[in-house]
Parts: C-alpha cells; structure tokens; sequence
C-alpha cells in the first residue's frame, strides 16, 4: 500500500441505518448515550477500502488488525442483505479468494454492490 493510493471505496460501517431500532431506543433510553458512544467507537473502529489494486479491512482504534487481499486474487465477493437492509442502503460483504472461509467479513457497509463491483472490474466480469 502506498501513500498515493487510489482508494475506490473507503467506508465504515453505518451505525443508524444498519440498527434504526436499537440507534432509536438508545437515543431515548437512560444508558443511551454511553451506548451509543460505545457502538460509535465500533463503527469507526473498522473500515473496509478497496483501491485499484487491493481490498484492504482494518480493525481497531489502538492496536490495528490489518487484513489485505490483492484484487487478482478474489475470486468471489457475497453481498446479503435483508429487506430492511435493502431499504437503507447497506449490507454484509464476504470476499473469499482460495478457500470455503472468508478472508475478509464484514457486516452493516453502506452500499455493498459497490464493492463487488469494483473487484468484478479488476477481473474484467460484467
């Protein structure tokens, strides 16, 4: 990774429309505010980036847990998303590249298609 990388798609999880619920209850409930401090530091603790060449997940806010894949080597990316999900935008993205477990998993991204898209353009896939 270098310091003029060209990042494609560079987003955290969302905290409102991955749980309007619990985001609601929260907001008018007594332990509201450390809770939602609390899922804000979550949410801003893990970022999921894809450049021209690499899908990058990186995990923490002291000590950072770094997980790169080169985009030539995925071979398929899993969006889910539920009804809900659908309606707000966001999704569960998986990347697998050689075995039957992801290398890559993360849960709530705001537009989801955007990543499979962009690792569907490396290889050259409609």
């Amino acid at each position: 990774m270098t310091a003029t990388e060209n990042w494609l798609y560079d987003r955290h999880p969302a905290m409102f429309r991955s749980n309007p619920l619990l985001f609601i209850l929260l907001l008018v409930s007594v332990i509201g505010i450390p809770g939602l401090v609390i899922w804000w530091l979550k949410s801003i603790s893990e970022r999921l980036a894809v450049s021209d060449s690499e899908i990058l997940l990186e995990r923490g806010l002291l000590s950072k847990q770094r997980t790169q894949l080169s985009l030539a080597s995925v071979r398929t990316v899993r969006v889910t998303q539920s009804v809900f999900q659908r309606m707000f935008g966001i999704g569960n993205v998986e990347i697998f590249s050689a075995g039957d477990y992801a290398e890559i998993a993360i849960k709530g991204m705001p537009d989801p298609n955007r990543v499979r898209d962009l690792a569907a353009r490396r290889e050259g896939k409609p």
